[in-house]
C-alpha cells in the first residue's frame, strides 16, 4: 500500500510562526478526521458486542483484491509478536502471513506451524503470485528455520484454522492462510483475546505439534468447554473428541423461531433431519450451501422439505461453516457439516449465545443469501 504524502508549498519569505500554525491546523484536522472515521466504524458495530473479540468477513465480490484481503487485520498481529506464534492451518500459501512468520523467526520469535501436507496446498500458482513466480510456502518456512509438522492423513483431515501469538490473541474461523480463502472464497474470522479460550486452542496446537495426535488418536477436546464471558455464553469443542454433531443437533433442536446457515459441505443427515424437524414445527429454516458437490449431500433433502436452501452464488468458493439461531447465537469454525468433520477431521467450533455477534453474521448471511440461487431440477423422489 503506498501513502501519498501531500505537501504544503508557501512562500519564500513567509514568516516561520505563520507555517507552524498552518502545520498545527493540517495536523489538527487530520487528527478530528481520524477520529470521526473511527467513531463512524464503531457506530457501525451492534450494541453489546464482547470486548473479547473482534469479527472479520472476507469481500470477495469482485474477486483478488489483493490490497483489500482479511490479511490486513492479521499481519498486524504477526509482526508485533514479541515471544511465540503458533499456527494450524489446512491450506497455507498466503505470502503476506509466509513472510511475516520468517519475518517473526528472524527477530527471534519461536515460530511454531502445522499443516495438511497430504490434503491442503501449501504452493502458491505463479498466476496468483505477486512475485509472478510459483512459491512453496513449506520450502520459505523451513528455510527460514520455522519446523512444520505435517498433520495429512488419509482417513482425515488436518482441517484446524488457528493462529495463537504471544498466548495473548487467537485467530479462528473457517479461514485458512491462503490466496483463495483470503481473495476469492467467502470466509469469517474471528479475533479473540480471553484467556480461557486461548487457553483451549494452545492446548489443541501442543497436541498436534508435540504430541502430533491427530483425528482418531487425539485426547484433547476443550479444556473448557462452556464458560461466560462478559455476560456472553460460551461452548467450544473440538473434533473428534468431542462429539460436535450431537451438540450442534441438539442446538438446532432447540432453536424457537430461526435458523439460518451458510455450509461449504453439509451431508450429516442427523443435522439435516433436525432443522427439517424444526420446519416442520414452524420455525423459519433456510440457508446456503456451496455449489460444488452439493447435489450429492443435505440440499436436495432440505429442498424437498420445502426449506430454502440455496446453491451460493461465488464463482469460486463459500467456505463458511455457520449457524445462526433464533437472532442470538452463532455457531462457526472450521468444522463442516459432515460426518467425516465429526468422526475423523481435526476441527473446532465455536458456540457464541450473543445477539449482537448474532447480527453481525445475519449481515453476511443476507449478502451471501441475496447472491445465492435456487436449486432446480431436483428428483425429489430420489432425494
Amino acid at each position: 500500500m503506498r501513502y501519498v504524502e501531500s505537501t504544503v508549498k508557501t512562500a519564500r519569505r513567509q514568516p516561520a510562526i505563520f507555517i507552524i500554525a498552518l502545520l498545527l491546523v493540517v495536523i489538527l484536522v487530520a487528527v478530528l478526521l481520524w477520529r470521526a472515521a473511527g467513531n463512524r466504524e464503531q457506530a457501525t458495530l451492534p450494541a453489546g458486542m464482547p470486548s473479547w473479540m473482534t469479527v472479520y468477513f472476507t469481500d470477495p465480490n469482485p474477486p483478488d483484491q489483493v490490497n483489500n484481503g482479511i490479511d490486513r487485520y492479521v499481519t498486524p498481529t504477526l509482526k508485533g509478536a514479541k515471544k511465540t506464534i503458533d499456527v494450524t492451518s489446512f491450506d497455507l500459501n498466503l505470502p503476506s502471513v509466509v513472510n511475516a512468520l520468517v519475518d517473526a523467526k528472524k527477530r527471534g520469535v519461536a515460530v511454531r506451524v502445522v499443516v495438511d501436507e497430504t490434503n491442503g496446498t501449501q504452493t502458491l500458482k505463479a498466476s496468483d503470485s505477486p512475485s509472478g513466480q510459483q512459491e512453496d510456502a513449506l520450502k520459505a518456512l523451513k528455510d527460514g528455520g520455522i519446523p512444520v509438522v505435517g498433520g495429512g492423513r488419509s482417513n482425515g483431515l488436518m482441517h484446524n484454522k488457528i493462529m495463537v501469538v504471544d498466548g495473548a490473541t487467537l485467530f479462528m474461523g473457517s479461514w485458512n492462510m491462503s490466496y483463495n480463502d483470503t481473495f476469492r472464497n467467502n470466509n469469517n474470522l474471528l479475533k479473540i483475546t480471553d484467556k480461557t479460550l486461548i487457553a483451549n486452542y494452545q492446548a489443541k496446537f501442543n497436541e498436534l505439534f508435540v504430541d502430533k495426535r491427530f483425528g482418531t488418536k487425539a485426547k484433547v477436546g476443550a479444556l473448557t468447554p462452556q464458560t461466560t464471558l462478559d455476560g456472553v455464553p460460551v461452548a467450544n469443542y473440538f473434533s473428534p473428541v468431542d462429539k460436535v454433531i450431537e451438540k450442534l443437533v441438539a442446538r438446532v433442536n432447540g432453536a424457537q423461531h430461526s435458523i439460518k446457515f451458510m455450509a461449504f459441505t453439509y451431508t450429516q443427515k442427523d443435522l439435516a433431519n433436525a432443522m427439517i424437524a424444526r420446519s416442520k414445527a414452524g420455525v423459519q429454516v433456510e440457508g446456503v450451501i456451496e455449489n460444488r458437490g452439493a447435489s450429492q449431500g443435505a440440499a436436495p433433502t432440505l429442498y424437498c422439505a420445502n426449506i430454502p436452501a440455496k446453491l451460493d452464488g461465488n464463482k469460486y468458493t463459500m467456505h463458511h461453516k455457520v449457524m445462526i439461531l433464533d437472532d442470538k447465537t452463532v455457531i462457526t469454525g472450521s468444522f463442516n457439516f459432515t460426518q467425516t468433520a465429526d468422526d475423523a477431521n481435526d476441527d473446532n467450533v465455536l458456540i457464541i449465545d450473543s445477539p449482537a455477534v448474532a447480527t453481525l453474521y445475519e449481515q453476511e448471511f443476507a449478502k451471501v443469501y441475496g447472491q445465492a440461487k435456487d436449486q432446480s431440477g431436483v428428483d425429489c423422489k430420489a432425494a
